[in-house]
């Protein structure tokens, strides 16, 4: 089988908090990337970033991604630059499962992720670095996903609500 739902977008988006409230609503497991990631690695994102460089990063969450798209009936929530690569981006659109964008703008996240040390690609100019990555993300976000949602100026529950529609 596969995941029931799949939810990308950039850092700050809800897909956390979102995919496990829809994940509840449904009554199924949900999973996050970044989450595995950190099991498998003993260590948090921000650390693996620090001490083992990007690079290693990207080769782990290539791994994760392969395994959690093979999960049985989940909600998936996938980190901000999981769907970048050319390998993601074919598996994403050869699955079964819908594939969700939770779009945000730059005036929205900021408040949510405080732009603070936690989000190693934004140690440096935050916004604009998020700025820049979402220039260079959004197309990519867009071409995969089945659907996308505007998260803006919309509560948790407007956004549950849109997604489970999206499910129907």
């Amino acid at each position: 089988m596969a995941p029931r739902v799949i939810l990308i977008g950039p850092m700050g988006s809800g897909k956390t908090t979102i995919g496990q409230l829809v994940a509840s609503n449904l009554g199924i497991a949900f999973r996050d990337t970044d989450h595995v990631i950190e099991e498998r690695a003993g260590k948090s994102v921000s650390d693996i970033f620090l001490e083992d460089g990007e690079d290693e990063f990207r080769i782990l969450e290539k791994k994760v991604l392969r395994d959690e798209l093979l999960s049985d009936d989940t909600v998936l929530a996938l980190g901000g630059g999981a769907p970048i690569s050319v390998d993601a981006q074919s598996a994403l659109r050869a699955i079964a499962s819908p594939v969700i964008y939770l779009d945000i703008s730059l005036a929205t996240v900021a408040p949510r992720i405080g732009f603070n040390r936690d989000r190693p690609l934004l140690l440096h100019n935050p916004r604009g670095q998020w700025q820049t990555l979402m220039e260079a993300r959004r197309p990519i976000y867009e071409s995969i996903a089945d659907s996308v949602i505007d998260v803006n100026e919309k509560s948790e529950s407007e956004i549950v609500s849109l997604v489970l529609e999206v499910l129907k």
